[in-house]
């Protein structure tokens, strides 16, 4: 739908602004991810419908929302570095497969009603594995670099706090260095 493609636009746009250090990149990456994760669930059955709500697998609607809104929260969080990114991915990834077989199947014994339905549920899902995928396969120290590659020594201090978060003297090096530079 319209809205999820502009959302989706939206979250591109926060990653590069992000990425380019501009201001409201985090937040746009946010307000866009949430919006898509809200969309999902509990819209997943008006989303995921073709052009009316009694064209659809109503309860695959329902449970397919629900677990596919995990993975715009799961990829907001890798690109935020917060915690609890892994299991998020790792859950959308799994339920996204799952839920492309079972859409796969049901394609299969569908009535011609239907097949627009399943068609596009195969594709949001396969778009969300991928994009898991790839956002998982990617790791934060990489992230960390590449956002951070004017500076390579604020990204060496944010990677080196960003693995060791109990470290203090890691996060007293790296709230030092951010003051410094602050400063000038």
């Amino acid at each position: 739908m319209k809205t999820e493609k502009v959302l989706i636009v939206l979250a591109i746009i926060g990653i590069c602004f992000k990425f380019l250090h501009w201001a409201g990149g985090g937040l746009i990456l946010s307000l866009s991810l949430m919006a898509l994760s809200v969309i999902y669930f509990p819209g997943g059955f008006y989303f995921f419908s073709d052009k009316t709500v009694k064209r659809q697998n109503v309860p695959l609607s329902i449970i397919s929302g629900f677990f596919l809104a995990i993975a715009p929260i799961g990829v907001l969080f890798k690109f935020q570095y917060w915690e609890g990114k892994v299991v998020m991915l790792l859950v959308s990834l799994i339920s996204s497969i799952i839920i492309f077989s079972i859409a796969l199947i049901l394609n299969s014994k569908a009535a011609d009603e239907l097949k627009v339905y399943y068609k596009n549920m195969l594709i949001r899902t396969a778009v969300i594995a991928v994009v898991t995928i790839m956002v998982s396969l990617v790791p934060s120290e990489t992230l960390i670099k590449i956002q951070y590659s004017d500076d390579p020594e604020l990204a060496r201090l944010k990677t080196l706090h960003y693995l060791n978060p109990e470290n203090e003297e890691y996060r007293e090096a790296h709230d030092q260095y951010i003051l410094e530079h602050e400063s000038k």
